[in-house]
């Protein structure tokens, strides 16, 4: 009876996953065909980030989007290190860049989402589009984000933000991982949905932020500048979302450099998951949330009763699972045109489980503060 019970789990999962395969494939497709060019501001929390903001920069820098119509906000949050010194050369050098500098943080606020909220209030436009100060858009990522909001309806859109270096095989699987959440939440987005987003590659209109009363109800949570901002715009009944999947709306960043970094990373992210129920989030994801970590631990617990009983049919679960897992990035991946590898899929069909069954019970109850003693 209780394999039946974890086949019927992972099947119901099977069919959820395979159904958002489908909003995958269904899409919009955006071109870069000529159009209006509204005024854009990208906003960006840097908090010791002297090595990467020179990359960030250039790449802003090399956007094809007309430059008189875009303004780069960069928020130095307490640096200690030649963060501060960096920004201000770069304004000099070139209009496009302006920087502000947080020196505190008020007590109710978190910190991350007191440097964007400043930054936001700073921009004069009213389009918005955030990003880290770690990451590297694409040359067209700006001309690709914005056409959604041709569309006065859209309040909030997301796209691609892969976690990778193309270095090793642990890279291949932090980008999988990484796409594999993107791919869940895109296939939300085509259906209507509101899962979750990543602050590495988003954007929202400024009047719309103001409509939600911007972070209040938020503003104290160490995580959730994106996500928990994405779930109050899509609650409000004038915004829709929308999600941009395309090779060139693509944002990389590089995946956290230790297993240390990898653990505090993911508690960051898992901290606030009993709050989604305390704050208004919709129904479906707190329904869908409890599902998928009973789905991550039936899937758990089968390799477990496999390895020690080897009999076939406890792995059965598992496999279902994981075939539902390998559809829905495959397609994300073709969609985005990039390489997916069958070997790194399985692999990482074995891991997720076990550390989303650990995050998810040691998440809620951590304190975890955004780039502590770094």
């Amino acid at each position: 009876l209780m394999i039946l019970l974890y086949i019927i789990i992972t099947i119901i999962y099977a069919g959820l996953i395979l159904w958002l395969a489908d909003g995958i494939k269904n899409l919009k497709n955006y071109e870069l065909e000529e159009s209006v060019f509204p005024e854009i501001s990208v906003i960006v929390s840097a908090r010791n980030e002297e090595d990467n903001l020179p990359n960030l920069i250039s790449a802003l820098e090399n956007q094809t989007y007309p430059k008189d119509l875009v303004k780069i906000i960069i928020v130095n949050d307490r640096s200690t290190d030649r963060t501060e010194e960096i920004l201000k050369k770069y304004q000099l050098q070139n209009a496009l860049f302006h920087f502000i500098t947080v020196n505190e943080t008020p007590e109710e606020w978190a910190p991350k989402k007191w440097a964007l909220n400043c930054a936001i209030e700073y921009a004069k436009t009213d389009i918005i589009l955030q990003t880290d100060a770690d990451c590297i858009p694409h040359e067209n990522w700006i001309k690709m984000m914005v056409k959604p909001f041709s569309n006065p309806e859209i309040g909030f859109v997301s796209a691609p933000a892969p976690l990778t270096n193309n270095i090793t095989i642990i890279d291949s699987l932090f980008e999988l991982d990484s796409l594999a959440q993107d791919a869940f939440s895109a296939g939300g987005f085509y259906h209507g949905l509101t899962f979750s987003c990543t602050g590495r590659n988003m954007g929202f209109l400024k009047q719309a932020f103001n409509d939600i009363n911007g972070y209040k109800g938020i503003s104290h949570f160490i995580s959730g500048d994106d996500d928990l901002l994405l779930h109050k715009i899509s609650g409000h009944p004038s915004y829709k979302t929308e999600f941009v999947i395309s090779e060139q709306s693509i944002v990389d960043s590089p995946p956290p450099p230790s297993i240390e970094k990898f653990i505090r990373q993911r508690l960051r992210f898992a901290s606030k998951g009993f709050s989604y129920f305390n704050i208004k989030t919709s129904k479906s994801l707190k329904i869908i949330l409890p599902f998928l970590y009973i789905t991550n631990f039936v899937s758990l617990i089968s390799i477990f009763n496999f390895v020690e009983f080897s009999t076939f049919y406890w792995i059965i679960p598992w496999i279902i699972k994981s075939i539902a897992d390998i559809v829905i990035t495959y397609i994300f991946y073709l969609r985005i045109k990039r390489e997916w590898n069958l070997a790194i899929a399985l692999l990482l069909s074995l891991i997720h489980p076990l550390y989303i069954v650990i995050f998810g019970i040691w998440g809620p109850f951590s304190t975890i503060e955004w780039k502590k003693d770094e």
